[in-house]
């Protein structure tokens, strides 16, 4: 009984280390680095200045006005935008 009882623990301290020996190695303190491909298009929201609202630049109605670009969720936000810049 002594020696199954010896083997399975040998077994098992096998096991073990032959298991570490596959394992990646992580390093404490580093986050993996994910890189933004060139075609990958931009996660940033931009907030509309009139209503608030969030919008995807790439789907989004802009406006280039004094060296900015301004996105809007609509025309209406767009025209209500231009009138305000006009007055100023």
């Amino acid at each position: 009984m002594t020696k199954i009882f010896l083997l399975a623990l040998l077994a098992m301290v096998l096991y073990f280390t032959v298991r570490s020996m596959f394992k990646p190695v992580k390093r404490p303190g580093k986050e993996p680095e994910f890189r933004k491909k060139d075609d990958e298009a931009s996660t940033e929201m931009a907030q509309d200045p009139v209503c608030g609202v969030y919008v995807d630049p790439l789907r989004a109605v802009s406006l280039r006005s004094r060296g900015k670009t301004y996105y809007f969720c609509s025309d209406k936000c767009r025209s209500e935008f231009e009138a305000k810049m006009e007055g100023d």
